[in-house]
């Protein structure tokens, strides 16, 4: 290979990799702007009424993107708890345990709904120390609760190797990776309302409020969190950018330049 062909390879390299850099860093700009607007809409959303039992949609099938993501609600039902299920590998404030999710049976109807049945990620308890396996108890009440929280558009996902069987038995609690629909059709026997709920405080039972300890943590990340460390990773990218081209230019262009200067003639 001859110096002028070295010379073109050089800077072709030079020039993908600073195209690669420049796309992630817009890339992680882009993410930014995507948290920004979500904490927009998160915090416009907590501004409205909440909503009732009567106003979630009864059809299971619905998109739920067309859920108010994040709007306040505030419903009345019953723990279903016997179908109660942990999520595994969910660390809260850099400790290992689970998220308890729960289905409340809302009380009353809805237009002919019949029976409406809603996920509730309750909150989050640490895992046992000593075995891994052992799932902690979380003292739930069985009368009517009412139940503050925020909608969602389902409930928190973790990466997992191939599919999980669907349970043999049908009482719980049962500890999971991740519950689809198709899983929770199987658990309860019909579909669950589309969307979940994010509990944000403890439920008050209609009477002996003082009945059940709350072990539950709720320290919920908020969409939108996470700005700065995209604008950080845009910044590095972009200078990389700028490092490889000030780089190529030094080496290709200035400093052959500066040794021919030197040259005696």
């Amino acid at each position: 290979m001859t110096p002028g062909q070295r010379r073109i390879v050089v800077w072709l390299v030079a020039l993908l990799l600073t195209a690669l850099t420049v796309k992630l860093g817009f890339w992680q700009l882009s993410r930014a702007a995507e948290k920004r607007q979500a904490h927009e809409h998160m915090l416009a959303q907590r501004t409205q009424a909440p909503w009732r039992n009567d106003d979630w949609p009864c059809d299971p099938s619905l998109n739920t993107e067309r859920l108010p993501f994040y709007k306040p609600v505030a419903l009345q039902g019953r723990w279903l708890v016997d179908k109660t299920v942990f999520l595994d590998n969910r660390p809260m404030d850099g400790m290992s345990g689970f998220v308890v999710v729960t289905p409340l049976l809302l009380d009353g109807g809805a237009g002919g709904c019949g029976r409406r049945v809603v996920l509730v990620e309750r909150g989050w308890v640490p895992r046992d120390v000593h075995d891994r396996s052992a799932l902690p108890s979380v003292p739930t009440s069985t009368g009517l609760v009412s139940v503050q929280g925020l909608v969602t558009l389902g409930l928190s996902r973790t990466y997992q190797l191939g599919d999980e069987a669907m349970p043999a038995k049908q009482t719980g609690p049962l500890l999971r990776q991740n519950a689809d629909v198709a899983f929770w059709r199987h658990w309860l026997g019909q579909a669950p309302l589309a969307g979940a709920v994010l509990q944000v405080q403890a439920e008050a039972p209609a009477e002996h409020a003082d009945e059940h300890a709350e072990v539950l943590r709720r320290n919920w990340p908020e969409p939108g969190l996470g700005q700065d460390t995209h604008l950080a990773y845009a910044a590095q990218w972009f200078a990389m950018a700028a490092g490889i081209i000030g780089l190529t230019v030094w080496f290709q262009i200035i400093r052959p330049r500066r040794a021919s200067a030197h040259v005696p003639s």
